[in-house]
């Protein structure tokens, strides 16, 4: 049996695993542009009618092949990392270490509560939290166990769920008017209609059957991270380098595979609503998912042991670091972009993905200007520093000391 005492070498911050989530950032922040905008929301008709429609439809191949669901996934790969790099921490300071990440994770859920259902039904930190109290049960099982499990969740069981979803309700199709009513109140209501709204939508999504694929997956990833964490693939990068080429390489002939096959739609449901159809298309797509994120993943790791490279990417660690802060600030800088009842430009509807590119660009560079700035002066980013501060039940240490003179 694998022993429960975390392996990871102990150290205040870890850049690489820092970039690597400042890159997460970069492509979480990209997919949810798609849905602030409410380009998401809208029917073909209405992008039809968007200036840049012409260009649209190519960005939007290329963010389901290359964006969609694999930065997400990365996301949630990197809870997993940072789970056993919690608990390694909580034992070198000798306190009870699965106690407090259950507090931990109780108040990320408070948080990420908070951020869905006053302002975006899209928060994805309630389910890393829910998700999360599972992980716990993977400390005394081995590596390969984990790694066995981690695959399963994130791969075979959304294609089993897809299956059996498809044989017992039918092909699954979008909510035409639950969409209708998302742009309509997002684009012209005041925040009382929002919030109205917001809650209806969250609830759709939470009682949708689909979601509990996407759910499972997002566990399954979890446990990845967790593997990779334990088997110190993340923070001893330069030993790992002849894994880390071959997972670049299958990954990305996996993934893009994969991911043409799915934005493509070339498994139509047309083939009808058994079991097998609807598993193949999921199976398929879930293969390409984390296909991508792998890679994607390898690829840093490859390119963080080249220097002029290591600089380019460490400039991406200050947002890994204040990854709770920039998230939520990515919802407040979409809804002041797009929603009508903030004091903004109230662009929902009227920017396609061709000029979201820009935005997305110009948004993520504020970002990093914005971490960078912030972390001179403080230990933690201000989201970040409430979190620990209830996690520990006392106020932490903020404002880093001034610098002796003389």
């Amino acid at each position: 049996m694998q022993s429960s005492l975390p392996a990871t070498p102990t150290s205040d911050r870890l850049e690489f695993v820092d970039a690597l989530r400042g890159f997460a950032l970069f492509g979480v922040f990209g997919a949810n542009l798609w849905i602030f905008s409410g380009f998401t929301y809208m029917s073909d008709a209405q992008r039809a009618m968007l200036p840049t429609a012409h260009l649209d439809g190519i960005v939007s191949i290329l963010e389901l092949v290359l964006v969609e669901n694999k930065f997400l996934g990365l996301f949630a790969f990197l809870f997993g990392v940072s789970f056993w790099l919690f608990l390694d921490r909580a034992r070198a300071r000798g306190v009870d270490r699965t106690g407090l990440f259950y507090r931990r994770l109780g108040w990320l859920f408070v948080i990420g509560s908070v951020h869905g259902w006053l302002f975006w039904c899209f928060d994805v930190l309630r389910f890393y939290a829910l998700w999360g109290l599972l992980l716990p049960l993977f400390l005394r099982v081995s590596n390969k166990a984990v790694l066995s499990w981690g695959l399963f969740f994130s791969v075979l069981a959304p294609a089993l769920i897809s299956g059996l979803r498809s044989l017992l309700f039918g092909p699954s199709g979008a909510d035409s008017a639950m969409d209708a009513l998302a742009l309509q109140a997002f684009s012209s209501g005041d925040y009382g209609e929002v919030l109205r709204v917001n809650w209806i939508y969250d609830w759709y999504l939470t009682n949708s059957v689909g979601q509990i694929a996407y759910q499972v997956a997002i566990f399954g990833r979890l446990l990845l991270g967790l593997y990779a964490a334990r088997a110190l693939l993340l923070t001893e990068i330069e030993k790992h380098r002849a894994d880390f080429r071959p997972l670049l390489i299958w990954g990305s002939l996996v993934g893009v595979g994969g991911n043409i096959i799915a934005a493509g739609d070339f498994l139509p449901s047309g083939g009808g609503a058994g079991f097998l159809w609807a598993f193949a298309k999921r199976l398929i797509a879930e293969l390409g998912y984390l296909g991508l994120t792998l890679a994607d993943a390898a690829a840093l790791a490859l390119l963080f042991q080249i220097p002029r490279w290591a600089r380019v990417l460490r400039v991406l660690a200050p947002v890994g670091r204040m990854a709770l802060t920039c998230y939520l600030l990515q919802t407040l800088f979409g809804q002041w972009l797009f929603y009508a009842f903030l004091p903004g430009p109230n662009l929902m509807g009227e920017v396609g993905p061709a000029p979201l590119l820009l935005v997305w660009t110009a948004g993520y560079a504020l970002q990093v200007w914005f971490a960078s700035a912030w972390l001179r002066r403080f230990l933690f980013g201000p989201a970040e520093w409430l979190w620990r501060t209830l996690t520990y039940g006392r106020i932490q240490a903020f404002r880093k000391a001034a610098p002796e003179v003389g």
